[in-house]
């Protein structure tokens, strides 16, 4: 079910995207597209109001859904409702002849891709963060997902990424195959980015053991909770070396296509490193409001800069490395090979 969800919803965000690539050229879907994400903020705003009046009557017992999750989240759309409705003033000034001062916001895909950013990834994911405890408590993704993840997983994780960030950049609309390919930046790689991209890995790995250290140190309950889930996710027991290997490249290279096509490769050239890595590390609210996010923004920036200076390709490399290798070497570590 979490699957067919976030495929559902890649296609309706890819779809609009597309829409805000045509409003480039049409007026009237310009202007219908506005109408469009207007009444979606409003409809957000609404619907947040109406959860904080739940969540102050106290009518969803406590069974269903906490009063703490359920505040968080009726604060996380309200706000996100109110921000949209922000975010859609500009647009209906330039729509009723006053342009506004900044050309940003008369350029329809990045004015959908700021109003996807902060009216809804970011809030949700915040909400994810912050409300982490609870909706662990209610259902774990190890629960959902039956233990150790699976390629299906992977994909249904994953494609939407693809998906949304294809339909981003006008793949079919304004760009095809070969000039949606550079817009992502996934270029031929030479021994100097793959260089490149193996310092970053090792630089990575050797930073991620004194994060997690500093992590059991600060938030050992959190910590403890974290690693839990993490080893019924990602854990290799019970798997042969040659499973392992398979299974490492699997987590590493599915998750790298879909977070640096979306992140590094449609996202970065529009919002920039930094915007670009909060909402990467937000992304990963399964560590929940842990100093483990400071962490993945740094890293982040660092597969940003791999970005800016060479191509989606080198921090794609590094990336999926990355994560293959954060399974595999545990595995042989602890068997002394």
């Amino acid at each position: 079910m979490l699957g067919v969800a976030n495929f559902v919803v890649a296609v309706i965000v890819g779809a609009l995207a597309l829409w805000a690539q045509w409003a480039r050229k049409n007026r009237a879907a310009e202007i219908s597209l506005w109408v469009v994400l207007l009444a979606l903020s409003l409809l957000a705003a609404a619907v947040g109001g109406l959860m904080v009046v739940l969540s102050l009557s106290g009518a969803v017992p406590a069974s269903v859904l906490p009063p703490e999750l359920l505040r968080i989240e009726a604060a996380g759309v309200t706000a996100a409702g109110i921000i949209g409705l922000a975010l859609c003033v500009p647009p209906l000034l330039k729509i009723l002849g006053r342009p506004p001062r900044h050309s940003f916001w008369s350029d329809p895909p990045i004015f959908f891709g700021l109003w996807i950013f902060v009216m809804v990834l970011l809030p949700n994911n915040l909400v994810g963060i912050l409300g982490f405890q609870q909706m662990s408590k209610l259902s774990s993704v190890a629960i959902e997902t039956g233990g150790r993840v699976s390629p299906a997983l992977v994909l249904s994780t994953e494609i939407p990424f693809i998906i949304v960030a294809l339909c981003g950049v006008g793949f079919g609309v304004r760009r095809g195959p070969r000039e949606t390919l550079a817009r992502l930046g996934y270029r031929r790689i030479t021994l100097r980015q793959i260089g490149a991209a193996a310092l970053f890995v090792a630089a990575a790995l050797i930073l991620t053991h004194y994060a997690e250290q500093l992590f059991s140190y600060l938030q050992p309950g959190l910590a403890h909770h974290v690693g839990g889930l993490t080893s019924n996710l990602f854990g290799t027991k019970g798997l042969s070396p040659a499973s392992v290997v398979l299974f490492g490249l699997l987590v590493g290279i599915g998750a790298a296509l879909g977070e640096e096509t979306l992140f590094r490769g449609a996202v970065q050239p529009v919002l920039g490193i930094p915007l670009t890595s909060v909402l990467f590390a937000s992304m990963h609210f399964e560590y929940g409001p842990s100093v483990l996010l400071v962490y993945l923004f740094l890293v982040s920036i660092g597969l940003g800069i791999l970005r800016k200076r060479a191509n989606t390709t080198t921090s794609f490399l590094a990336h999926a490395a990355y994560n293959a290798l954060g399974v595999i070497l545990p595995y042989f570590i602890s068997k002394g090979i």
